[in-house]
């Protein structure tokens, strides 16, 4: 119906205007067209339909033509690379701390003789190396036995901090989000440097960061693009990435044999912890990546028992079971059997 209407439009033209609207090389389009009828048109283009639907009818009752058995293989073989190369990427990147304590890099110097009790884990790159985290702070907490705080994000985002002068990075309404965010700090007497930096954060959110270094954020013009209702040109505000670290040690190495007397563990969604509860003790796990400090029979046992959350935290829950299941199978505990393993079996 469309074509119809398109080429008595043409005609129409061409015998208003003369022959400028005709193409002399299509024979199809010429002038003398427009003397058909209407009823001789309307036949061309219902045969014009069924010789299309015809030929669409064929196409589709035709059988698939049948793979090579070379592209089979090339096919098969790419399939198998993008496997292992997904595999490579969501592994968790970890090595052995062989000749360093994670924490003083002169550890072999001091002491030869003393044998490093924990591994040390490469945090990889992400998207926030480039463009800071805009998410609000969920909880904050300092590790005594890392000598880091850990910054925990409503995003689920996690990130270590080992010095204060790192905070510099953050701009002055993060850095007061991070304030009003719940702290947990294990020291009790409110005398380590957690509670110091705790301390100092609130005297500077008082003085507006008198004495403290922030960063700001970077307002980039998008000329050509105006609000609708102010008519000015929108402005994108972009938080600076913070420099944080891309190297953490791990929890110590827990004794093997720790959860022989398991009870259950949890997850707490205040401090987005874990919380593993045996006869004798309660164990806090602030990281999913410090569940590589347990030895394998440890671990076994925790990926054979539910994790226990609130139905609307179970999503984030989740997590912690995946983690231990990948470090089964990607021998990442505490005590791998000795020898080469392929990290994509």
């Amino acid at each position: 119906m469309l074509m119809t209407t398109v080429y008595s439009l043409k005609a129409k033209l061409e015998k208003k205007f003369g022959g400028e609207f005709i193409d002399k090389e299509d024979e199809q389009f010429h002038v003398g067209r427009s003397e058909e009828t209407p009823e001789q048109r309307a036949v061309a283009h219902a045969a014009l339909e069924a010789e299309r639907a015809a030929a669409l009818e064929a196409y589709l009752a035709a059988k698939p033509k049948k793979l090579s058995s070379k592209l089979k293989k090339k096919r098969e073989e790419r399939r198998k690379e993008k496997e292992q190369e997904k595999q490579r990427k969501t592994q968790l990147l970890v090595m052995k701390n062989q000749n360093m304590n994670p924490l003083d890099e002169s550890f072999q110097l001091k002491d030869p003789s003393k044998i490093p009790d924990r591994l040390v884990m490469e945090l990889g790159s992400s998207y926030y190396d480039e463009v800071g985290n805009k998410s609000d702070v969920a909880c904050w907490r300092y590790e005594p036995d890392k000598e880091m705080w850990l910054i925990t994000r409503k995003s689920g985002h996690r990130e270590y901090y080992g010095k204060e002068s790192q905070f510099e990075s953050w701009t002055k309404s993060d850095l007061k989000s991070l304030l009003r965010a719940p702290y947990y700090d294990p020291v009790l007497n409110k005398r380590g440097p957690g509670w110091a930096f705790h301390s100092r954060l609130e005297k500077e959110v008082r003085t507006n960061f008198a004495t403290m270094k922030t960063a700001e954020p970077i307002v980039r013009r998008n000329p050509g693009v105006r609000d609708s209702y102010t008519r000015r040109t929108v402005k994108s505000i972009i938080w600076p990435p913070t420099n944080k670290e891309k190297v953490i040690p791990l929890t110590k190495k827990f004794e093997k044999g720790i959860l022989r007397n398991f009870r259950f563990w949890a997850y707490d969604p205040t401090l987005a912890e874990a919380v593993i509860v045996t006869e004798e003790q309660s164990i806090q796990i602030p990281n999913s990546y410090d569940l590589m400090s347990f030895h394998e029979e440890d671990i076994l046992i925790l990926s054979n028992h539910h994790i226990q959350t609130p139905e609307k935290y179970e999503e984030c829950a989740k997590s912690w079971t995946s983690a231990a299941a990948n470090i089964l199978k990607h021998y990442l505990f505490a005590d791998p059997p000795p020898g080469p393993r392929d990290p994509c079996v």
